[in-house]
């Protein structure tokens, strides 16, 4: 049985609350977890609690793919998943076909005309979720496969991926009909680095010399014209080399990110030139050979991997500790997937270098902050049906509300607030220089939140005088990390010294005396009432301004009540 982390258990109560309230094949949230966070964990766990909760239904999985690679690297994860009496097959024209499997990896060109072969199912997951082409043949496929598969049996749909936008940036709940409708969760990446399950990405000491220049390029389908970017890129290599060898000289394992095929073997023959053991693995590269040269790499033969786009989805080699991204891009989906390659978490290692040597990480901004933004620029026509949100992708109805129901954010906001800022070269947030404004504060009011579907969360608004000058939520009710950081909240603004040692007796007031029933618990909207008056309240709050949604970054008490 795969023992679960916290989040990832999250993740699955997720989907099955959002199925709850969104009943119908059509209705496809998504499931945003960061790269390196265990997506095949929760794909594996939801195939296997289904076959556990009802056997005698033979709860069947199609997981769907874009790509023959992604296929085998998804069944040979699953099958190391799975337990044994669970059988994972292919649906590919290239590498089999195996309709009757209890768990079939299928590429989308070739199951969407087989949905009558393929029995009773009952879980559909889309991998990859962000590949799928929102405006060509693709999108079709995976309609026309989910209304036929329909005929046949009754199924649920789940999307998953590490960016719920397009290489454009565009939400994937967005668009005239978006195939995904709605964000079941999102696991953050801070969170994932504050719990140690991710590897911090961190800056070279020393500043990079060498910088590529991409004025005056063309752009082709929202991107940088590749042909042009090879020849750019291409009088920058011998400079980035030398860097790479000053800066990462204690680095053990390195990937580097190119444009092209040639401007990969180009780099990496400069890199052998200088004394690093470097291959190429690109999508021409042969699957034994690219096998060949990933163990090689994993065992130390190679210190270094140069690619183009091969490594940038499914690649696992949790102890690389540096990234050279000389792949100029206006992409975020680039940009965060090959950031993620060196986010694993391996023993010994203590975190990444980043080394960029374009303007990428200016360009777009810290890689845990990087967010979609709608197809056409919001407007304040609050009789429209639904709006998506600008921070976490989700539909809300109605576009009349002020504020996303989900995450809290601000729906409407100026065309100037809404321009992306230079993060100073900042690879995470934390990182990114803060612009800290002082709050005094003279009152705090707590209120419930509900939304149907979803625990209920507690807003708390700061107000210095009849100013509102913050807003934060608290989730006691969400399970996992997102039930400790409120125990947390609460322990430190409790006036009782020893109220932590005693939040589990009866009506002691503590988090876990709250539930959404008040059989024997306190109601968070009744606890609210009866103990929100008694929490401390801070004196002041520091709001960081540069943050898109102004974030309370320290409470400062009075020391009177700090030493009381």
């Amino acid at each position: 049985m795969i023992t679960l982390r916290d989040y990832q258990q999250d993740s699955l109560d997720a989907i099955h609350k959002w199925w709850q309230s969104h009943p119908g094949y059509a209705q496809i949230p998504l499931v945003v977890m960061p790269t390196a966070s265990g997506k095949s964990v929760v794909i594996a766990e939801l195939a296997r609690l289904m076959f556990d909760s009802w056997p005698e239904m033979h709860p069947r999985t199609v997981v769907l793919v874009p790509s023959k690679e992604l296929a085998e690297q998804n069944a040979e994860k699953l099958r190391a998943l799975l337990p044994l009496n669970l059988s994972v097959g292919y649906y590919s024209a290239s590498l089999g076909k195996r309709p009757d499997a209890d768990v079939i990896v299928a590429t989308i060109g070739s199951i969407w005309k087989a949905a009558h072969l393929l029995g009773d199912i009952k879980c559909v997951v889309i991998d990859e979720a962000h590949l799928v082409n929102p405006d060509g043949a693709e999108l079709g496929r995976y309609r026309k496969f989910l209304t036929a598969l329909a005929k046949y049996c009754k199924f649920r749909v789940v999307g998953c991926t590490a960016t719920p936008f397009r290489g454009n940036g565009v939400w994937l709940t967005d668009g005239d009909a978006p195939l995904f409708n709605g964000v079941a969760i999102t696991i953050k990446i801070q969170d994932l680095l504050d719990l140690k399950f991710l590897s911090a990405l961190v800056r070279p000491v020393d500043a990079i010399a060498t910088r590529i220049d991409t004025d005056g390029i063309s752009s082709s389908n929202g991107d940088y014209n590749i042909g042009e970017l090879e020849e750019r890129v291409s009088g920058y290599l011998e400079g980035a080399a030398n860097d790479a060898c000053q800066l990462a000289a204690d680095r053990k394992k390195w990937i580097a990110f190119l444009p092209s095929i040639a401007n990969a073997s180009q780099f990496a023959q400069l890199l052998n030139d200088r004394n690093i053991p470097t291959a190429v693995v690109t999508g021409q590269t042969p699957k034994k050979e690219r096998e060949r040269l990933v163990r090689q790499f994993r065992d130390g033969e190679y210190r270094c991997l140069v690619t183009v786009l091969a490594l940038a989805t499914g690649f696992d080699v949790p102890d690389v500790d540096c990234i050279c991204w000389l792949r100029p891009t206006r992409s975020p989906v680039l940009y965060v997937q090959g950031a993620g390659r060196g986010m694993r978490i391996a023993p010994g290692k203590t975190n990444c270098l980043w080394l960029d040597f374009s303007d990428t990480t200016e360009r777009l901004g810290p890689v845990d902050a990087i967010k979609g933004r709608t197809k056409k620029p919001p407007t304040v026509d609050r009789s429209a049906p639904q709006a998506i949100c600008p921070d976490c992708g989700e539909v809300v109805i109605p576009a009349s509300l002020a504020f996303c129901p989900s995450c809290g954010a601000q729906m409407r906001e100026s065309a100037q607030d809404q321009q992306r800022e230079v993060s100073n070269a900042a690879i995470l947030s934390s990182q990114a220089m803060q612009v800290l404004t002082t709050h005094n504060v003279t009152r705090v009011t707590y209120a419930a939140h509900h939304k149907p579907g979803k625990p209920t969360s507690m807003r708390v608004d700061y107000w210095d005088g009849f100013q509102k000058v913050a807003t934060e939520w608290i989730c006691p009710l969400h399970g996992g990390f997102a039930t400790d950081k409120a125990q947390r909240w609460i322990d430190k603004r409790t006036p009782d010294p020893d109220y932590r040692h005693h939040s589990c007796d009866a009506n002691a007031g503590g988090i876990h005396d709250i539930k959404d029933s008040s059989s024997g618990f306190w109601s968070l909207p009744d606890w609210i009432d009866t103990f929100a008056s008694e929490l401390r309240q801070p004196e002041q709050i520091l709001v960081d301004q540069k943050s898109q949604f102004q974030t309370i970054v320290r409470h400062v008490f009075s020391q009177r009540e700090a030493t009381a």
